[in-house]
């Protein structure tokens, strides 16, 4: 009987942690289009094609496949709009010829299919995904085919050095651009900027490690309703899983030695102080930020690994996603 009861007690505190779960600091940048979105956090593009089975001899197999290629279709479209920079999109490069090449390499998977019928018109509607970062990324297979024309495009990522050590202990720089008007906010773009007030580049495509760049891009744009200093407390404070919290509760001695043991990363969070470029891309810090970042790329590789994760501000009437 008394087994019984601590075995409920344990059951009801384990599910007292899990409903205690906090939630999430950053939530992602969605940029939303007719056809389709871009997450600009997990580097995602999405786009859905529909196709009805009336226009497809009623077959489901025809239908799904031409749904498929309606998807493909908009994901093109959806890549081809890209900002690269302050100054290219992707369907400006080449004079309107690159687009073509884009076909050929983006990588895509089907993430989701339905066969509608309870409407007047059957329809399919297929949703697929293509990676921005990875070595199949688009990111990747773009600076691939640019490196053919170094004249039109002359900035690229550092060769990786032999000694490269990146840990998951290195820190990430977080920029908060919130506080910026709204008609200076930033526009997320695969290869952004990061200027001083002097108009120094502290960092961009042609000052980080290709395999850094692949694997993260240059930036990951999220959204955050906490403050500054709500930040900087949660990305200095540990956040243990239910298990772990479920531990602690069980033995606290032992989870203080294992917290002076495993620190968790360092974050550097600033502010930024306007938005510049043609299409609002590239980001300007204080002089003393810029200062203090240069020191702890020498130490930490923090700009050359593409730690930077830029805050924006969340769209009218709430955060997309």
């Amino acid at each position: 009987m008394h087994r019984c009861c601590y075995l409920l007690l344990g059951l009801l505190l384990l599910a007292s942690f899990a409903s205690a779960q906090p939630e999430p600091l950053f939530t992602p940048h969605i940029e939303r289009h007719a056809n389709g979105w871009i997450d600009w956090d997990q580097g995602m593009i999405y786009a859905t094609g529909l196709a009805y089975m009336d226009n497809n001899s009623g077959s489901r197999a025809k239908t799904t496949s031409a749904a498929q290629l309606v998807a493909a279709a908009n994901i093109v479209k959806l890549a081809s709009g890209l900002q690269l920079d302050e100054r290219h999109t992707m369907e400006k490069l080449g004079n309107g010829t690159f687009i073509l090449k884009l076909k050929a390499f983006l990588r895509y998977r089907e993430i989701k299919r339905n066969i509608v019928k309870n409407t007047q018109r059957p329809y399919a509607e297929v949703t697929l995904a293509t990676p921005l970062h990875g070595v199949d990324g688009l990111t990747a297979q773009l600076l691939n085919q640019l490196k053919k024309q170094p004249l039109q495009w002359q900035k690229f990522p550092l060769p990786d050095p032999t000694s490269r050590r990146a840990s998951n202990d290195d820190p990430w720089l977080v920029i908060d651009t919130r506080q910026l008007p709204k008609t200076a906010e930033i526009r997320p773009s695969l290869f952004p900027k990061i200027t001083n007030s002097s108009g120094l580049t502290i960092y961009d495509l042609g000052q980080v490690y290709q395999s850094a760049n692949t694997q993260r891009g240059l930036a990951q744009y999220v959204h955050s309703d906490a403050s500054v200093e709500q930040i900087l407390i949660a990305l200095s404070t540990p956040q243990p899983s239910t298990w772990q919290r479920w531990a602690n509760w069980l033995n606290p001695i032992a989870t203080a030695w294992a917290e002076g043991r495993n620190q968790r990363p360092r974050y550097i969070v600033t502010s930024a102080e306007q938005v510049r470029g043609i299409a609002r891309t590239n980001l300007v810090i204080s002089n003393h930020d810029a200062q203090f970042l240069r020191q702890e790329d020498a130490a930490s590789k923090i700009l050359k690994e593409c730690r930077v994760i830029i805050i924006t501000s969340a769209p009218i009437g709430g955060i997309e996603g």
